[in-house]
Parts: C-alpha cells; sequence; structure tokens
C-alpha cells in the first residue's frame, strides 16, 4: 500500500501575505491625509473592520495560538479601553492595528516559505518514489 502525501494549502496564508504587503505610494497618502483626511481615516477604520475577521480566520486556519492571543492583547483590549474611558481619542485604536499588521508581515512570510517548503518535500518524496517504481517496472520487463 503506497503512502498518502498531503499537500498543506497556501492560497488563504498568501491572500493574507498579499494583503499586509500591499503598499500605497506616498503621494497618494500625503494627498489623501491633505486634501481628504475624514475620508482617508474612515477608509483606515474601514479597512481595519473589514479585515480584522479575515486575520483571526486565517490564524485559527493556522492554529497560531500565540498570534491570535497577542491579537486580543495588543489590538482588542487597547481599542476597548480607549473607547471606554478616553474616547475623545478613539482614533488611537487605529495605531496598534496596524502595527501589529506590520510585524504580522513578516511573521507570515515565515509561515508561508515554510509551508512551501513542506511541499516541496512531498513533491520530492513522491517523484523519488515514483522513479523507484519506474525503475522496478524496467528491472521487471527486462
Amino acid at each position: 500500500m503506497q503512502p498518502k502525501h498531503y499537500f498543506e494549502s497556501t492560497s488563504k496564508l498568501e491572500k493574507l501575505y498579499f494583503i499586509l504587503n500591499y503598499q500605497v505610494g506616498s503621494l497618494t497618502l500625503y494627498a489623501g491625509l491633505y486634501f481628504f483626511p475624514m475620508l482617508f481615516l474612515v477608509i483606515l477604520i474601514g479597512a481595519e473592520i473589514l479585515f480584522t475577521p479575515f486575520i483571526i480566520y486565517v490564524l485559527v486556519l493556522e492554529n497560531k495560538k500565540g498570534w491570535i492571543i497577542s491579537f486580543i492583547i495588543l489590538v482588542l483590549l487597547p481599542s476597548v479601553l480607549i473607547l471606554v474611558f478616553v474616547s475623545q481619542y478613539f482614533m488611537l485604536i487605529l495605531f496598534p492595528f496596524y502595527l501589529y499588521c506590520f510585524i504580522l508581515r513578516f511573521e507570515a512570510k515565515s509561515w508561508l516559505t515554510e509551508k512551501r517548503a513542506r511541499n516541496e518535500l512531498i513533491m520530492q518524496k513522491i517523484r523519488s518514489e515514483n522513479e523507484k517504481k519506474n525503475l522496478e517496472n524496467f528491472i521487471v520487463l527486462r
């Protein structure tokens, strides 16, 4: 009986890595801050609200419990405290989230590299098994 090989899916992790590495040009950033500051802040807050569930989903999918706990401690807890005690500074809730995303960006790259390396190792094992099988078939045919 042949051993079964399972590839690890990298699609969600690749999407997370792509989103975390999306860059806005500095001219766009400065123009947005200068001409449309409220719209720019609404976009930043909207991105945080929309992207948070996806981050949590990928972290749960990847079984990264430490990163989930650090998200709660570094992002959610300060956000709640800021909104409850100093609500006039509610824009401060953006800073912990984007700092967390900045740090997560580097770690997501290493996770993706590890998964791709494991998948490549599985491919090499499959190739070597197929080569052995073909060699055995060749020897039997001779």
